[in-house]
């Protein structure tokens, strides 16, 4: 699991504060079983900020990003959709910030894959990619994205779409407009 020495964008639980052992989660996909009457999580860090995982291949890019939504979020990296997947099944996620193009499964399967779950289908999904085809917006819809963003981007307009994204599911979840 990636982590930087500053300590920002690390994975740590949330009741003991270590941290997990997720070996295995590196060497592929991991099949998670999920219970039949599985429900997805919410949960708020005291501090107000959502919990936000971030998802990029590139090292530059996830420090980056993460230390530009740091102020705003709470901010999980991953480097791999397979990792992507694998933490927002285990771990209460308010958004997740995807890249598109990373080796194995790339940020459309992962978002497919976070949709079709119970436990993740909720979360919202924003695809961050330097892509700048027609077909990507569509792409992103099939999928289940909620926005897709264009790299790189500022830190006001990656914070402003998490923002939305995390407000939408929260009036959606208390049934307003």
């Amino acid at each position: 699991m990636p982590q930087h020495s500053s300590g920002r964008g690390t994975f740590e639980c949330e009741q003991c504060g270590d941290f997990p052992d997720l070996t295995e989660i590196t060497g592929g996909a991991r099949s998670v079983a999920l219970p039949a009457d599985a429900q997805p999580r919410r949960y708020r860090k005291p501090d107000g900020r959502p919990r936000v995982l971030l998802v990029d291949d590139s090292d530059e890019y996830r420090l980056l990003y993460a230390q530009m939504l740091e102020p705003t979020a709470t901010v999980i990296t991953a480097s791999r959709g397979e990792e992507a997947v694998a933490i927002a099944s285990a771990e209460p996620i308010d958004a997740i910030v995807l890249d598109v193009m990373m080796p194995g499964m790339d940020g459309f399967q992962a978002c497919e894959q976070l949709k079709a779950s119970p436990l993740t289908r909720e979360i919202p999904v924003i695809l961050l990619t330097s892509l700048d085809g027609l077909d990507v917006p569509q792409r992103a819809e099939q999928v289940g994205a909620v926005a897709v963003v264009i790299k790189p981007c500022g830190a006001e307009r990656l914070t402003i779409a998490i923002a939305a994204a995390v407000d939408r599911r929260a009036r959606g979840a208390t049934g307003r407009t």
